[in-house]
């Protein structure tokens, strides 16, 4: 049997697009620095995470404080910064990976309590009443005080 040249060449060409290694890309935001420190009645918030969330369809930049309540955003990848411009902002509690507690927690009384309790309205962008500006030239003097 014998196989007509435009069906070879045809399958030949068809079969070449096959073995590509194609992986989709995430688009990469413009970011500019961005950290500060994070309060609450003064005192510093460890083991939160600040996150900022643009208007449109940028990415949210967040960061996890440490134990003075410093953060560092990342929106593309872990301290990258966040895109300039307005921000809404919310907190939450982000319990330490080493918890003991293994991987399913089946009753909510059995989960760590945050060392500072904050008011609930702070873990959504659209109660908490936060905004916060990142400038062009970028920021590491953000501050929040949640009260």
């Amino acid at each position: 049997m014998r196989i007509p040249k435009s069906l070879l060449l045809l399958t030949t060409v068809l079969l070449c697009g096959c073995g590509s290694d194609y992986t989709p890309q995430a688009e990469i935001f413009k970011t500019v620095s961005a950290s500060g420190v994070l309060t609450f009645k003064g005192k510093p918030l460890s083991g939160f995470i600040v996150t900022l969330h643009p208007a449109g369809e940028q990415r949210t930049a967040s960061g996890t404080t440490d134990a003075e309540g410093r953060f560092t955003l990342g929106t593309n990848a872990p301290g990258d910064g966040a895109v300039a411009g307005n921000h809404k902002v919310s907190v939450i509690w982000q319990p330490p990976e080493d918890d003991g507690l293994g991987s399913t927690v089946e009753d909510p009384k059995k989960m760590p309590k945050p060392p500072l309790e904050i008011p609930a309205k702070y873990a959504s962008p659209d109660t908490s009443g936060i905004t916060l500006e990142i400038p062009e030239s970028g920021s590491s003097e953000l501050k929040l005080d949640l009260n």
